[in-house]
């Protein structure tokens, strides 16, 4: 490692690509990571975002192969394809220190990677460790609620470095090169979360996972930046915090080594998961949808932040719609990829119902103990004939504190990937789930492209 500023951000990131240990829990959550993203890529390979990156590459061949289309092209291409397939449908996994979708960046960055050199699944699982150890760090040393709020899509920005620092591991950069692919990665990094709604938004992880591997590269082939980029003066953490000179400087007290994620139940934003659950337990106390007056959801302070749509008109913008997720929750009793389809948005009773949807943000529930166990949601309906339901929950199920069985992830995994031969997509879930004991991750890459290849006869 050269030496310029032993105490820099940069050096403790260096620190952790360094550190290739990945003990059994991580060893288990990056297998579950891999299994949840590839079946929500597998999925989300069919949105128009994921059609019209996949129609802007013109390549037609490459050592690397897109896991959504199946088609030959660089590592890059594939990442940036397969980033965006994995964030299509909203409904990849988060990490609350990020407040990010780690996997949906890291997993097609670190897959594409591997077709460039022989991987094995050991060497994979650290390599993921590494990029999220790197993007809570770098979270940590950001103040990354003030980052958030200032209206960057950290998913963007942070998986950005995040994923160039798992690939600079993965492909064995020596530190010197890890320096500067860490540079180049923090000029890189952008991503507004006004594009949240839209088809840009899961772009953003692809950008991410694509940028990662082209600073690996970039560095590799001799480009140099500043060597500490991150954190110097006018620098990614100076530029992307709200109190320029202020964060911090070390990142040794960073929470980064809890092995935990929240694995997604429904299809869309988050931060409305805790009111969609509570809406569902409420749905069979509302018969006659029509005697609702008003529904109202209260959240803490900052719940509603990435919620930017109060009136949808389409599936992408209703992802984003605290008004909307609760309104179908009660209409249908159930969220899943059919709730945020075109057609479901546009029907007159869904319209009709959030329009009496209202949404607040408070520092203690309405309802319940006053202090909640995490962010909550509180979901109050009044009737016409004066009668009242209520509900809150505090954690979504899924959440790193009520974690997801095998057996739901299995069933999420097949709900996904319904399309592909029950028996090869067993097959695939089974392997993913025992990762660490892959001995190829090319053979691996080519039985999820069979997979998808089932689906788009080898193309989209």
């Amino acid at each position: 490692m050269s030496a310029v500023n032993p105490r820099s951000i940069t050096d403790q990131v260096l620190a952790l690509i360094e550190d290739t240990n990945a003990d059994q829990h991580w060893s288990e959550l990056a297998s579950r990571a891999f299994v949840d993203t590839i079946a929500v890529l597998l999925a989300g390979a069919v949105d128009p975002s994921v059609r019209a990156v996949a129609g802007s590459i013109g390549e037609s061949g490459g050592n690397a192969r897109s896991l959504a289309t199946s088609t030959a092209m660089s590592p890059r291409s594939a990442a940036l394809i397969d980033g965006t397939s994995a964030h299509a449908l909203d409904y990849d996994d988060v990490d609350d220190a990020v407040i990010a979708h780690p996997s949906a960046v890291l997993v097609p960055a670190l897959l594409a990677a591997s077709s460039t050199q022989e991987v094995t699944g050991a060497e994979l699982i650290p390599a993921f460790r590494t990029g999220v150890r790197v993007g809570r760090a770098i979270a940590a040393a950001i103040d990354i609620r003030s980052h958030y709020e200032l209206g960057w899509h950290s998913t963007a920005t942070i998986g950005t470095i995040g994923a160039t620092a798992a690939v600079a591991q993965l492909l064995r950069l020596t530190m010197d090169e890890a320096r500067h692919a860490i540079g180049i990665a923090g000029s890189l990094a952008g991503g507004s979360r006004r594009a949240f709604g839209t088809m840009t938004k899961p772009l953003h992880a692809g950008i991410a996972a694509g940028n990662g591997i082209l600073a690996a590269q970039l560095a590799v082939n001799g480009l140099t930046s500043d060597p500490d980029l991150i954190g110097s003066p006018l620098g990614f953490l100076e530029l992307h915090s709200e109190h320029p000179g202020m964060a911090a400087p070390s990142l040794a007290a960073a929470p980064i080594d809890e092995p935990a994620l929240n694995v997604k139940l429904f299809p869309c934003c988050y931060y409305t998961h805790s009111a969609a659950e509570a809406a569902l337990s409420l749905s069979t106390d509302s018969v006659g949808h029509n005697g609702i007056e008003q529904v109202t959801v209260t959240v803490q302070p900052g719940g509603l932040a990435p919620l930017l749509h109060r009136r949808p008109t389409d599936g992408s913008q209703a992802k984003f719609s605290m008004e909307y997720v609760v309104a179908a929750a009660l209409l249908d009793g159930r969220i899943d990829l059919n709730t945020f389809s075109d057609d479901r948005v546009a029907c007159i009773d869904v319209q009709q119902l959030l329009t009496r949807v209202e949404v607040a943000e408070a520092p203690a529930p309405p309802i319940g103990p006053s202090s909640p166990r995490g962010p909550f949601a509180a979901v109050v309906i009044r009737r016409g004939d004066g009668t009242t339901a209520q509900k809150r929950v505090d954690r979504p199920a899924g959440h790193a504190s009520r974690p997801v069985s095998d057996e739901q992830l299995h069933r999420k995994f097949d709900d996904c990937i319904a399309f592909a031969d029950p028996s090869a997509r067993h097959h695939v879930f089974q392997d993913l789930r025992n990762l660490r004991n892959q001995s190829s991750i090319r053979e691996l890459i080519d039985q999820i492209c069979q997979l998808s290849q089932s689906r788009f006869g080898g193309k989209i």
